[in-house]
C-alpha cells in the first residue's frame, strides 16, 4: 500500500472522529497500520457494543459446523423446549434472528427469554426487518443450552465453548461479557476486548472462517452470512449480524478497476471491522462511545465514507495486487 496515502489516512481520521480510539488497517495478511488516540494503546480493552452481535453469528456458525446444529432454517422453540412459546413464535427460526427479522418487540427491553418468546410478535416472523438488541440472546441462551447438555465437553456453558471454539483459537483475550437477566450472556452486547482482537474476528471472516491450519467455520458460511439479505436503508442492508454494503464501489488500482462490496461488524458510535474481501483488506476502529455528538445511525456511513476516500485511495496508489504487501 502506499505509505504517504496512508500516512494522510491517521493523520485524517481524528480530525474526522476526534473521540476516536483507534484505526488498525491490515491489507494481504499484514498489519500496515496501527494508531491510537485519546491515551488508548493496543493494550486497552473497550465495549465493542454490537459488533458482539457479529461475534455471537460466529459462534452460531461454528455450532453448525461442529454439528450441534443442523442450520439456520432450525427453529427456536425446537433448540429451546423448554420454554413456553406463542403460538405466532412457533416458526420462528435461527435465520430470522440472524437477519433481524424475529418479530420480537425490541420495546420490551430486556433480554428475558420467556418474556421474548411468550410476547405476541410485533410481526410475524421472517417478514420485517426490526433492529433488535434483544432477540440475539436467544442465540447465547441456545449455545449455553448445548455446552450444558456436554457437547463441547467439560465447557460447561457459553463463555467456556466460545473460548475453546472462537477466542482460544484466535488469540482473543476477552476482558469481560456482560450477562443478561438469566446469568447467560448478552447476545447482542456486552463483550469487552481491545481492537487488535476484534481484527482477529475480521482476519478469520476475510479468510472464509480459516484460521492457520484450520477451518474454524463451515465452508461457505461466510458467504452466506455476508449476503445483502435485508433493505435498511439507502447505504446498507443486513446480513446474518453484520451489515452489508448496498452498493458497490469501483477502486481504481494498477491492477485495472476493482468492484468492492464488503460488509462490515458495528457497534455503537465508532466500533467498527470493516471487511473487504475483493482487496483482502480490513479496517477496524475502535471510539468513544460516550461522545453524544456522534448520531450512531450516521457513524456507519461516515466510516465507509473515510475509508473509501482515504483507505482505497492507498490502495489505489499501491502497484502491489492483492496477495502481495
Amino acid at each position: 500500500m502506499d505509505s504517504a496515502a496512508l500516512k494522510e489516512a491517521e493523520q485524517i481520521y481524528p480530525r474526522i472522529f476526534p473521540s476516536g480510539y483507534s484505526l488498525l488497517v491490515i491489507r494481504n495478511g499484514q498489519l500496515v497500520s496501527e494508531s491510537y488516540f485519546n491515551g488508548q494503546t493496543a493494550e486497552t480493552p473497550n465495549h465493542i457494543y454490537s459488533v458482539t452481535k457479529t461475534f455471537v453469528a460466529t459462534l452460531l456458525g461454528i455450532a453448525v459446523k461442529q454439528g450441534w446444529i443442523d442450520g439456520v432454517d432450525q427453529r427456536v422453540a425446537d433448540l429451546l423446549p423448554e420454554y413456553s412459546v406463542h403460538p405466532k413464535f412457533a416458526e420462528l427460526t435461527l435465520e430470522d434472528v440472524l437477519t433481524h427479522r424475529s418479530g420480537i418487540r425490541s420495546s420490551r427491553g430486556s433480554a428475558d427469554i420467556t418474556l421474548m418468546l411468550e410476547g405476541e410478535p410485533q410481526s410475524p416472523p421472517g417478514t420485517a426487518f426490526e433492529y433488535s438488541n434483544i432477540a440475539p440472546s436467544l442465540i447465547t441462551a441456545i449455545l449455553d443450552r448445548l455446552a450444558k447438555e456436554g457437547v463441547a465437553g467439560d465447557k460447561s456453558d457459553v463463555s467456556g465453548l466460545a473460548q475453546e471454539y472462537l477466542f482460544g483459537p484466535l488469540g482473543i483475550g476477552v476482558s469481560e461479557w456482560n450477562k443478561g437477566s438469566n446469568g447467560v450472556p448478552d447476545g447482542a452486547n456486552g463483550l469487552h476486548m481491545t481492537t487488535r482482537d476484534m481484527a482477529r474476528l475480521g482476519y478469520l471472516l476475510l479468510r472464509d472462517g480459516r484460521w492457520e491450519d484450520k477451518q474454524i467455520l463451515p465452508m461457505g458460511w461466510v458467504k452466506e452470512a455476508s449476503k445483502y439479505r435485508v433493505e435498511f436503508d439507502r447505504q446498507k442492508g443486513y446480513g446474518y449480524l453484520n451489515w452489508v454494503r448496498r452498493q458497490s464501489d469501483i477502486v481504481q488500482t494498477a491492477q485495472g478497476d476493482i468492484e468492492v462490496q464488503g460488509y462490515f461488524a458495528y457497534g455503537h458510535r465508532g466500533q467498527f471491522i470493516g471487511v473487504y474481501p475483493e482487496l483482502d483488506l480490513l479496517v477496524v476502529t475502535m471510539a468513544d462511545a460516550t461522545d453524544a455528538t456522534r448520531d450512531t445511525y450516521f457513524v456507519p456511513d461516515l466510516l465507509h465514507d473515510f475509508v473509501r476516500r482515504f483507505v482505497f485511495s492507498a490502495v489505489k496508489q499501491s502497484n502491489n495486487p492483492p496477495g502481495q504487501k
